[in-house]
């Protein structure tokens, strides 16, 4: 086996250890379009300001995301350094300094936005990842966080247009980047369903494979340990975990008069495959929800020094 075979096989259990579901043909490409970078301790991979022109993979040491002001992150091997930045497509809002001799792989983020539009089974791969962290902070903060206590008027429960539905899916805030073409298609896949007072949308241990966006009404979701949040218009019930499979674990009741457009998780990839601004609106709506939990607690540690399968996000 040459060198380069070596290196090769080495980069592929890597993105095979860090994204089991991503589909092999995409590890090929990614294989092809990873870089080496090595950095001694006490050096800065980025500063503050910078362009966020590349993710990096950390292969081996230990770095630190820091500001002042603020507590800093620290990055085992296998997270994911400066995605969150490259999402959102802003400037560096920490920098990133060695710990100790580290090596990373990195990904200019016009190649992999580029992969997630050409390859919906990429897309599907990086917007579970990070519904998935997430869903997760979520309910762990969800008793901290504030909730409004009022309920939206009653709204008329009439049939619903394609206008109709292409009007309540741009209140959705997972859409908001989306792109008008991309909302207008999905209009033409979503299908509206009324619920009376009590009815329940979807009860606890459901198939998981729906998105469901509230266009009128209020919907109040449920699960074990007294757990409840009510749903106002635009909202995407479940929220992050209508991407992570994590619905089944939810029951789902209307409390007034609803409707709900309906969308099946195979039509809205199939969608993202059409149009890119889709799968980058929604990647830019979980990173936005997920950075501010990042920040609620000392406590709580946006990447944890652990070995975990699953890429854990960074600014």
């Amino acid at each position: 086996m040459t060198i380069a075979d070596s290196a090769r096989l080495k980069r592929e259990i890597l993105l095979r250890s860090m994204f089991p579901s991503m589909p092999v043909a995409a590890h090929l490409r990614f294989i092809e379009l990873l870089e080496d970078v090595e950095l001694a301790a006490g050096k800065l991979l980025f500063d503050l300001g910078d362009s966020p022109d590349r993710i990096l993979f950390l292969v081996e040491g230990r770095v630190a995301m820091e500001r002042p002001g603020d507590r800093s992150w620290e990055f085992a091997p296998l997270a994911v350094v400066g995605i969150i930045d490259g999402i959102l497509e802003r400037p560096r809002t920490r920098n990133c300094r060695a710990l100790e001799t580290s090596r990373f792989l990195s990904l200019r983020i016009a190649d992999w936005f580029d992969m997630l539009e050409d390859n919906g089974q990429i897309a599907r791969a990086a917007i579970r990842n990070f519904a998935t962290q997430l869903h997760g902070r979520w309910r762990q903060l969800a008793s901290r966080l504030e909730r409004q206590s009022e309920l939206p008027p009653p709204m008329s429960a009439g049939p619903m247009e394609t206008y109709d539905k292409i009007l309540a899916l741009r209140r959705a805030k997972f859409l908001g980047s989306a792109g008008m073409q991309a909302i207008v298609s999905l209009a033409t896949v979503a299908e509206p369903r009324h619920l009376e007072p009590g009815e329940q949308l979807f009860d606890l241990g459901s198939d998981g494979d729906m998105l469901y966006v509230l266009a009128r009404g209020s919907i109040e979701l449920t699960a074990p340990g007294d757990f409840r949040y009510t749903h106002r218009r635009g909202d995407l019930i479940g929220g992050a975990a209508a991407f992570c499979h994590g619905l089944p674990g939810y029951a789902a009741r209307a409390v007034r008069e609803a409707t709900v457009l309906c969308i099946s998780e195979q039509d809205f990839y199939d969608q993202a495959e059409e149009h890119g601004r889709l799968t980058r609106g929604t990647l830019k709506f979980l990173v936005s929800e997920l950075e501010p939990l990042l920040e609620v607690d000392d406590s709580v540690v946006p990447m944890p020094l652990r070995q975990e399968r699953s890429v854990n996000p960074g600014a």
